[in-house]
């Protein structure tokens, strides 16, 4: 009795077995693939390496669970190197749930920024019943990136530009500029020679000149200074406008890439004058010798110009204009003309020239006697430089004692 029923038992768990067997096999037939979506991340650069964050979405379209195994994700360039190899937990996802699966890998690359990089997912994903029915179905899905993306995350240089104008030679004007360059980037970046342009507030150009570039530390900021020069001319301007460009390179994961710079700058162009110190103004100092001649005197002048500047300043229209003076009113004598020439920098330039005051001139018969108390003799002048139109109008006036002259009493 005892046999019959064991073997009744048995039959009917047979019985079991294959009709669940068999729904579970119509089951496994329609079983749905796991929607999936990789996306891969570039999540920092530094000067050695790129780390890339991997993240696995997976969907089971399925009402029943699904079990996961052997998730691994491999990277390699174009070239088949192999530069990530991530591991990564399986698992079980309910049936129409979803689960996400993240990893990170840090990627240490020489090559062309043109270069793809190929994330290889690999596993297997299937159904386990009880232990007694398991089907499984291969997973393995790639995915491009490239690695311009790792671009994105540089930031260019900020940079702020101040400029001078500093000495002054026969043909040129010197330029000092102060360029401040910060980089925000977690690694170390490069900037190249700075190549500076330099035009009119009309669009003349005026000159050229480099500045040497240098290396910038990471997230930190250098100050470079540069010096240069533009033609002379320039001191014809109202404004000097400067264009900066120069490129700022970087090596990320090894991988070397450059990106142009640029900045502009305005500087207003001082009067001539202001090159001039006030505490060393030029000197001049006119000597008149005055002798008898028929008709009135003779002057043989000297003037004697010191420059204390280091400009090759030019005097033009060098004159002096002789007053008679005579109850404090003056009248007009003469003019007599000393020419023109370079006042030699950081030194003395003397001119010379005559003039003849007639006693016709003199002569004055207001008040007593016919001849003036005094003369006043007044320079006359302009002061620029070689191929510049700004003039520094120069005046300076002495008194002549012309009592010697005076017919005695």
């Amino acid at each position: 009795m005892k046999k019959t029923i064991v073997a009744i038992i048995l039959a009917l768990l047979f019985i079991i077995n294959i009709v669940v067997a068999a729904f579970l096999f119509v089951d496994i037939q329609v079983l749905a693939f796991p929607q999936t979506t990789i996306r891969v991340d570039i999540i920092e650069i530094n000067t050695d390496e790129i780390i890339l964050q991997h993240d696995l979405q997976l969907y089971n379209p399925n009402s029943f669970e699904m079990i996961l195994e052997n998730f691994q994700i491999v990277a390699t360039t174009t070239t088949g190197e192999e530069v990530t190899n991530l591991t990564i937990d399986g698992g079980s996802i309910p049936g129409q749930a979803h689960r996400s699966y993240t990893g990170s890998g840090r990627i240490t690359m020489k090559g062309n920024l043109s270069d793809m990089l190929s994330s290889t997912i690999t596993g297997v994903v299937g159904l386990n019943i009880f232990g007694i029915i398991k089907k499984t179905i291969p997973l393995k899905l790639t995915v491009l990136t490239s690695l311009k993306d790792a671009l994105k995350k540089i930031s260019i240089p900020s940079i702020s530009v101040g400029a001078e104008i500093g000495t002054i030679t026969r043909y040129a004007v010197n330029l000092t500029t102060e360029i401040h360059v910060s980089n925000p980037n977690p690694f170390s970046m490069f900037i190249k020679d700075f190549i500076l342009n330099v035009t009119t507030e009309t669009g003349n150009n005026v000159g050229s000149f480099r500045i040497t570039g240098a290396q910038i530390p990471a997230e930190s900021a250098v100050t470079l200074q540069g010096y240069g020069s533009v033609a002379i001319q320039a001191l014809n301007a109202k404004r000097l406008h400067i264009s900066l460009y120069a490129e700022a390179g970087a090596t990320v994961a090894g991988i070397n890439k450059s990106l142009p710079i640029s900045s502009d700058i305005d500087i207003a162009v001082p009067d001539l004058g202001q090159f001039i110190p006030s505490d060393k103004p030029l000197e001049l100092a006119l000597d008149v010798d005055l002798t008898r001649v028929r008709g009135g005197l003779n002057g043989n002048m000297t003037l004697e110009v010191i420059n204390p500047t280091k400009i090759p300043l030019i005097v033009t229209d060098l004159a002096v204009v002789y007053y008679g003076v005579k109850n404090k009113q003056k009248y007009f004598v003469a003019e007599g003309t000393l020419g023109a020439g370079e006042l030699i920098p950081e030194g003395t330039t003397y001119f010379h020239g005559d003039i003849i005051l007639l006693y016709s001139k003199l002569l004055n018969f207001s008040g007593k006697g016919f001849l003036p108390e005094s003369v006043f003799a007044q320079i006359r002048a302009s002061i620029s430089l070689f191929g510049v139109n700004q003039t520094i109008p120069v005046a300076l006036g002495s008194y002549i004692d012309f009592r010697p002259l005076r017919p005695s009493q």
